[in-house]
């Protein structure tokens, strides 16, 4: 998808910025996603700093070898690491990509999530490599359900104990958006979102 020797390019949000993930960014990382509050409706395991490192190096190593993978949410302001978004997943053959955000507590409720995912997906479709961005999502996080669906996902079905999520398994909504439905909405709406 990418160039093997670039990273991911940096997109400027309003107040924020998609930018590479950072070896750097790990403490603040680590920092929002030791919060039960940000993981609990999620299927990350028990968070620790070197599960947060792992995660940086596979970012940084999948950009590396051309393949999508997640970027880091920055403040404009400070460069400081809030949020990532960006994919888990991603299948060359068939098209798809898996999407996955988190974001950290004091930055839920600005609106900053749903610009990043409509930058992620405005930068996605125009490589033309993704036809389809999945994601999944468990079926009680409401306000990842809500911003899938603003960001005009479709809710295919439900996975009966999907993913276990420390120890426990729980169902997951699956939720898509078709390249040829984020035309049709940019074109209807005027904007690269799908939904105003």
């Amino acid at each position: 998808m990418a160039d093997k020797s670039q990273h991911p390019p940096t997109i400027e949000l309003d107040g924020a910025r998609l930018r590479p993930l950072r070896a750097a960014d790990a403490g603040a990382l680590y920092a929002y996603l030791r919060d039960p509050v940000v993981t609990e409706l999620t299927s990350y395991p028990a968070v620790s700093v070197s599960l947060v490192e792992t995660m940086i190096e596979r970012s940084l190593s999948r950009w590396a070898a051309g393949e999508p993978s997640r970027w880091g949410v920055a403040l404009q302001e400070d460069d400081r690491l809030v949020g990532t978004c960006g994919f888990n997943d991603w299948s060359r053959v068939h098209r798809w990509a898996e999407m996955a955000f988190d974001l950290a507590p004091a930055q839920w409720g600005k609106g900053l999530m749903r610009q990043a995912v409509a930058a992620v997906l405005q930068w996605t479709f125009r490589q033309n490599q993704v036809d389809r961005v999945q994601a999944f999502v468990r079926v009680d996080n409401e306000r990842s359900i809500r911003l899938l669906e603003r960001s005009g996902f479709v809710r295919e079905g439900c996975l009966r104990g999907y993913r276990v999520c420390r120890g426990q398994a729980h169902d997951f909504y699956i939720y898509a958006l078709l390249r040829s439905d984020w035309e049709a909405a940019r074109q209807h709406f005027g904007t690269d979102e799908a939904q105003p």
